[in-house]
């Protein structure tokens, strides 16, 4: 089989990914290099020699293509990295963020302890919160989401933890678990359709809308959630949410009765609440 030196791949990136600019170009190559063919910055710099059939070669003007239509990196790779895992991801569910990290970072923090705790994730999506809480407390985890597209990739990311984790496609108004819970976890969808004019265009044209979006009322997932806690939630348990910084104020009202607190992420902006019910 014919190789490919890694240098000659990434210069025809950056000559020919045309829908970003500047530094993005650059960052954006460096991504797909490492997701598609798992080269490094040392690798481009030895100048690795990969393997170049004519299937490879079509694979990849394909994924330029779509590079240029503004398809996000991990939909085309199929991947993202996420905590310590690579999780696997399509479109049937949101890309996982830094914040999200943060947030995971902070649970785990704040749970590890050795009592065994049941720990819930509304939302789930891609299963990468469960799944990584799963791998590094002490707990019996499970994740519902309404999408059964975004359980079957759950699933799919469930061998990480050889099956572990209980996913579920349920929605959190209709969800009756048999057991309470120590720890419910969130980052429900939390922009007001109001303002999908907000949003980067190729966020808006490729993830799940129904997993970004609510129209109804900008808190309708928080009351739910609050709603749902009250008789599922053990005392002394705690609700992590991720939020907009927009409604804080609305979401201090709303959780007043309960003892929360706000927590900034890494840019400064007033990302998780973090409320505990005793």
């Amino acid at each position: 089989m014919p190789d490919i030196e890694s240098n000659s791949i990434y210069n025809e990136l950056l000559n020919k990914v045309n829908y970003y600019s500047g530094n993005d170009i650059k960052n954006i190559s460096l991504k797909y290099l490492y997701q598609k063919f798992n080269l490094t910055n040392s690798d481009l710099i030895l100048n690795k020699k990969l393997e170049w059939n004519s299937k490879v070669k079509r694979s990849f003007y394909d994924d330029l293509d779509k590079i240029n239509n503004g398809v996000p990196i991990q939909y085309i790779t199929n991947s993202q990295f996420f905590y310590d895992e690579n999780f696997y991801v399509d479109n049937n569910v949101l890309i996982p963020r830094p914040e999200t990290e943060e947030l995971v970072s902070h649970i785990i923090k704040r749970e590890r302890d050795n009592k065994k705790k049941n720990i819930l994730d509304i939302g789930t999506g891609s299963g990468c919160i469960a799944i990584t809480l799963y791998k590094h407390l002490n707990a019996h985890v499970f994740g519902i989401d309404l999408s059964k597209g975004a359980i079957k990739i759950a699933n799919t990311n469930n061998r990480l933890v050889d099956n572990k984790v209980r996913f579920i496609s349920e929605s959190i108004e209709e969800y009756t678990p048999e057991t309470k819970f120590d720890v419910i976890v969130s980052s429900p969808p939390y922009i007001y359709s109001e303002d999908k004019n907000k949003v980067e265009s190729n966020v808006l044209n490729y993830e799940p809308h129904e997993a970004l979006f609510v129209s109804k009322d900008p808190l309708y997932f928080y009351k739910k959630i609050l709603k749902f806690s009250r008789r599922y939630l053990n005392q002394n348990g705690n609700i992590y949410f991720e939020i907009n910084d927009k409604y804080e104020s609305e979401l201090e009202l709303l959780f007043s009765e309960l003892e929360c607190k706000f927590i900034k992420d890494i840019y400064g902006k007033k990302r998780f609440l973090f409320v505990s019910i005793t």
